[in-house]
């Protein structure tokens, strides 16, 4: 659905707020660059040094609110932070640049409009406020003129994207085509075959047997190309045992985490909603006769029980709601309830009564967390020196005697199952590392630390086959096994051609109805019903599981129904995602043709200098 003018326009307020927010952080209040004004252009348009310094922020402070803890520029380079500040940059550039070369721009009554509708910029009594203004811009790092500039530039991209995108919608006649595709049943017979069904089961192989599948099949059971690798390692793990905890310490933290600790009655929940509030009742009306249950429901509204949990709630989290909800039973519904959420139906599955969990039932649990976050801070606290010891030219025996440091050495390939290469840190490391690079020191995501260095590389090889002979044997089992079923899956086919149903064929014999493209049969693999909508009506087909085989075939295809007010909310929702598709298609076509023709450069010089900044 192509974008209002009133929802970007939301949008700015926000990233306003954010870069309000960032100067208060103490950023745009000095220039990142030196003698650099910018870290890039997109025509005539520069993007200016503080400029990208304060949308990185912006970024990050949001990217830290999303995980709940602040993050770092290195978790933020993994993330590719950087790069969605400066591409959202970029292409509001291209957008100011293309607008002037239109002569397009906004009068001085837009701007107004726009100031008075920022709240930061309000004071108590709700009206404009020139000192609350004044205020903001200074900790932001800019003048008047420069933030209402800013407003303009906003005004005349809002412009330029809604010409763009205003409008855009897919053709109707494909929301049709595909409800009636997506709502399309089948009613499926499915015949299960496993390994008791053979005629002769799989026996143990001969020991020449599994040699030559193991010289057959050197390749699985050969190592990559590997790496050995020395490693000194430092965790809290390691620390813990070292380090006291007094019961005011650990009666703090108590203090700190007491909602963990005592917990309100809560309920089980699931939430259905609905268009209107005449829609809930009619439902509510069917649940009260009996005529379907709520999971019925559910599945009428192209969901499953997974997109309705709520899981455990209170009262405060259910709002007006809490009421009707908590003085329900388990396994009860309300009636239908008109929230802010719009027309809902709720069904309790379980009640949670309230808990308070004394401070010596968890005083060992705190123990542990106290020690483990006085372990991290230490840890934390030795990191600079020891990389000063190895830029110094320390080895990393050397590091072993001069902190709690453990040296190991160990063969590391994309893969392997070991303690140590379970921590991304490592791997990242260990996957970069050339026999000419120095150690330096590397956090890891449990608050340790450590630094490795490259032995040698080692080609890949075949393992012995003694020490893998445990894997010839299950890997040749699990092919004999397959090729069985396999054939013996094909002779049912061929049966069944011939006349013979499916159900006299096996034991594990079933017919599934009403089965829908994204629905699922119990016990039965995804792929399955996958194959069984890619076949016609009485075609008969194989497929593979685990340990089994499938014989399948629709026998009959119901239609789907593009009138049902289920068809019509997963139309109104489908429709309007094709929509928002087609109209950032566009958007980006038109914005990949406005920057090959104004041309984008980028000062790699001048964004490092930004980035230095941050860490």
């Amino acid at each position: 659905m192509a974008p209002s003018t009133n929802k970007l326009s939301k949008t700015f307020v926000w990233i306003l707020l954010g870069l309000l927010i960032i100067g208060l952080a103490g950023f745009g209040t000095g220039n990142f660059g030196g003698r650099t004004n910018s870290v890039g252009s997109v025509g005539d348009k520069e993007i200016g040094v503080n400029e990208y310094a304060r949308a990185l922020q912006n970024q990050m402070n949001a990217a830290s609110a999303q995980f709940g803890s602040k993050i770092s520029f290195q978790q933020a380079q993994l993330f590719g932070i950087q790069q969605q500040a400066l591409s959202r940059l970029v292409v509001e550039k291209t957008l100011e640049n293309e607008a002037d070369l239109l002569g397009i721009s906004s009068g001085d009554e837009t701007v107004r409009d726009k100031l008075m509708t920022i709240s930061a910029f309000k004071g108590v009594d709700g009206s404009f406020d020139r000192t609350a203004y004044d205020f903001a811009l200074k900790n932001a790092g800019l003048t008047e003129s420069e933030f209402e500039q800013q407003l303009r530039a906003e005004a005349a991209r809002l412009l330029i994207e809604k010409a763009v995108v205003g409008g855009v919608k897919m053709q109707s006649s494909f929301g049709d085509y595909a409800i009636r595709y997506i709502l399309e049943e089948r009613k499926i017979a499915i015949l299960e075959l496993g390994e008791t069904d053979l005629p002769t089961q799989i026996g143990t192989p001969a020991e020449d047997t599994l040699q030559s599948f193991y010289e057959e099949n050197i390749d699985l059971f050969s190592l990559p190309e590997s790496k050995s690798i020395t490693y000194v390692i430092l965790t809290p793990e390691m620390l813990v045992d070292q380090i006291s905890a007094e019961d005011s310490d650990l009666l703090a933290l108590y203090e700190k985490n007491i909602e963990a600790y005592k917990k309100p009655d809560r309920r089980l929940v699931e939430r259905l909603n609905y268009l209107d509030l005449a829609a809930a009742e009619s439902a509510a009306e069917r649940l009260k006769s009996g005529s379907v249950d709520f999971d019925r429901l559910v599945q009428e509204r192209g969901l499953t029980l997974n997109d309705v949990d709520l899981g455990d709630v209170s009262r405060n989290d259910l709002g007006d709601a809490a009421e009707a909800v908590f003085d329900l039973g388990s396994g009860k519904t309300t009636a239908a309830l008109k929230t802010d959420l719009g027309a809902v139906i709720y069904r309790v599955n379980g009640i949670l009564n309230a808990q308070e969990t004394p401070f010596e039932e968890v005083r060992e649990e705190l123990k542990r967390e106290f020690t483990l976050d006085r372990a991290r801070r230490l840890i934390e606290s030795e990191q600079t020196r020891l990389d000063d010891l190895l830029a110094a030219g320390a080895t990393l025996e050397d590091l072993v005697n001069e902190s709690e440091m453990l040296l190991e050495t160990t063969i590391y390939y994309d893969g392997v199952d070991t303690d140590i290469a379970g921590y991304a840190a490592f791997r990242s490391a260990a996957n970069a590392v050339t026999e000419s690079d120095f150690p330096s020191i590397i956090s890891m995501s449990d608050g340790g630390i450590l630094a490795l260095r490259l032995n040698r590389i080692l080609p890949k090889r075949p393992q012995d086959f003694d020490f893998v002979k445990g894997d010839v044997a299950s890997k040749w089992r699990q092919d004999a096994l397959s090729e069985a079923l396999r054939t013996l899956g094909n002779e049912k086919i061929q049966l069944a051609q011939n006349g013979e149903t499916l159900a006299s064929l096996g034991s594990k014999f079933q017919i599934a109805k009403n089965v829908q493209r994204n629905g699922n049969i119990v016990d039965i693999p995804a792929s399955v019903v996958a194959r069984a909508f890619e076949v016609k009506e009485g075609e008969i087909a194989l497929v593979k599981g685990m340990e089994q085989v499938y014989v399948v075939q629709p026998v009959a295809i119901i239609e789907g129904d593009g009138n049902s007010q289920q068809a019509q909310f997963v139309k109104e929702s489908f429709v309007a995602q094709l929509d928002q598709a087609l109209a950032n298609d566009l958007f980006q076509i038109f914005i990949s043709q406005v920057q090959k023709s104004a041309g984008v450069s980028l000062n790699d010089q001048a964004l490092n200098a930004v980035h230095t900044n941050f860490q």
